[in-house]
């Protein structure tokens, strides 16, 4: 998984400029929420529901993914070594990033009912946001703008969060 987002920031790096409004930062973020921007949040559901998110945030995940387990004989080997010293589960496992198909419909109908207020797109780190906020951008939607450093830097802050424990 973090090849893909590592591919997806090489890609904007070198084959494109940004075309949604602007980068903000948390606390610029927070101000225009205060005013009536939209924060959308584009992690997928279970980073939304488990680690954790900005109350009032709408969830339309930007990416699914398909996890199909590897040769049981891999499998058995990251399983003996797990028992000597703490191994990535996700490596058990192929996990291949699928665009969500409702994501551009989604975001029209979220647009018609919000009014079209600003929408704040915010991801974990700020990749997949940089790249929703694009992908909306050039899909004709204005007023779009990306949180830079994500939920991540949104937690640094001490901004409101909401987490169910």
């Amino acid at each position: 998984m973090r090849l893909l987002f590592a591919l997806i920031a090489l890609c904007f790096s070198l084959f494109g400029a940004d075309y949604y409004e602007e980068d903000l930062d948390v606390q610029e973020a927070f101000t225009m929420m205060k005013k009536g921007a939209v924060i959308v949040d584009v992690r997928t559901p279970g980073e939304y529901i488990y680690a954790g998110h900005i109350p009032g945030a709408v969830s339309l995940p930007l990416f699914d993914y398909r996890y199909a387990p590897k040769s049981i004989k891999v499998r058995m080997g990251l399983a003996k070594m797990e028992q000597k010293s703490r191994i990535d589960p996700q490596k058990a496992y192929s996990i291949t990033p699928v665009e969500n198909q409702e994501f551009l419909e989604d975001a029209r109908k979220l647009r018609k009912l919000t009014h079209n207020a600003p929408l704040l797109i915010i991801c974990r780190s700020g990749v997949r946001s940089r790249y929703a906020a694009n992908l909306l951008a050039k899909n004709g939607f204005t007023d779009i703008y990306n949180v830079d450093g994500g939920f991540l830097a949104w937690k640094r802050a001490k901004l409101p969060v909401w987490i169910d424990r």
